[in-house]
């Protein structure tokens, strides 16, 4: 095992303590968290899992008719989704509030939601982005790192299988305990399985693959299949997490390789979004830097070329498609989405750490 100090992929835990109270004294914390929590309690589905909520949704109870989800499946039933932390977070402050409160309700609802995410999972051992399958759309079905969703699901049955807090104690049963170890050992085999292998050297991951055979997959319009410079470092450092055996060390540090290639990394270069209010179509948020390095966040799949995309031509509103310049595709996808950033840099504080 390597030292975890430092390893980013810890930080995915962290969005359900923002929900926390910040009220004066314990008591007065709990109180206002068990409210928030009775409330959450009654926008969880049938099958344990929570939709992408703002915790604000929270503030108050559902009123039993309106709709749980934006995403639905067969005969409209209303889908849950690990996508944008949700789930995850939901279960972890649902773990945080009964480790305080000893209420039963709290750790019933946790283990509904650590159902929906064992029942989610592909015999082939990737998640999808939502549960049960999406209608009309495929890419929510796909086996998906996006966002570093998969990466999050993982740490946390990590931490569950290490009886980390708040996950810790008897919020679990011993049957489900006793599923964790198996599903992210499935988890890791999806990894393993799923690394793009260019001109025979593995590289990185796709932001969504196919369950079955594990090909790269793309999902919008302008989210093409690629190499995905953003959402393979969590992957890389999940799999740090791990057993180092000689199939993931292999896959770590080909990875890592690929991250610190001249011909993929962009050196003196910065990603810099345009500032809010800023109405000009004439900024390209592709700068120069020195000291800085830039990874873009899609790249080809049988090359390390970076590259932008519009909305197809087709779409309403139409766009332009696959472009290798960014100030070609259009305004509105330029700058409502994210094409660089300085992926590699927190993933290298940690791999150089410990000697990768």
């Amino acid at each position: 095992m390597l030292s975890q100090d430092g390893n980013p992929v810890y930080s995915e835990l962290e969005t359900y303590k923002s929900w926390l109270s910040t009220a004066s004294g314990d008591s007065a914390k709990l109180a206002a968290d068990r409210v928030r929590a009775d409330n959450m309690i009654t926008w969880q589905m049938p099958h344990g899992g929570f939709y992408k909520n703002a915790v604000s949704v929270y503030n108050a109870a559902w009123n039993g008719s309106a709709k749980r989800s934006g995403w639905f499946g067969a005969e409209g039933v209303e889908l849950g989704t690990i996508d944008n932390d949700a789930t995850v977070s939901e279960l972890l402050f649902l773990a945080d509030v009964y480790r305080r409160s000893n209420d039963t309700k709290y750790r019933d609802a946790a283990r509904k939601a650590l159902d929906f995410l064992l029942t989610m999972q592909y015999p082939s051992g990737g998640w999808p982005q939502v549960y049960p399958a999406r209608t009309g759309t495929l890419y929510s079905n796909h086996v998906t790192f996006n966002d570093d969703a998969m990466a999050r699901v993982l740490v946390l049955l990590d931490h569950a299988e290490h009886n980390k807090a708040p996950l810790d104690g008897d919020l679990f049963s011993a049957s489900q305990r006793a599923k964790l170890s198996d599903a992210i050992e499935k988890g890791v085999e999806f990894i393993l399985n799923a690394q793009i292998v260019q001109s025979g050297v593995k590289t990185v991951w796709c932001a969504q693959h196919d369950p079955v055979n594990y090909a790269p997959r793309g999902a919008r319009s302008y989210e093409l299949a690629s190499k995905s410079g953003k959402e393979s470092v969590l992957v890389v450092a999940f799999l740090m997490t791990r057993p180092q055996t000689p199939a993931v060390k292999s896959a770590v540090q080909s990875a890592i390789a690929w991250y610190k290639s001249s011909a993929v990394k962009v050196a003196n270069t910065a990603y810099v979004n345009r500032p809010s209010g800023n109405t000009d179509d004439t900024y390209n948020p592709i700068v120069s830097r020195s000291g800085s390095t830039m990874w873009y966040r899609f790249y080809d799949l049988d090359a390390d070329i970076g590259f932008f995309s519009g909305r197809l031509p087709s779409d309403d509103p139409p766009g332009m498609g696959k472009k290798y310049n960014i100030m070609e595709i259009e305004a509105e996808r330029r700058y409502g989405y994210q094409w660089g950033g300085s992926y590699g840099t927190k993933l290298f504080a940690y791999t150089d750490s410990v000697g990768y």
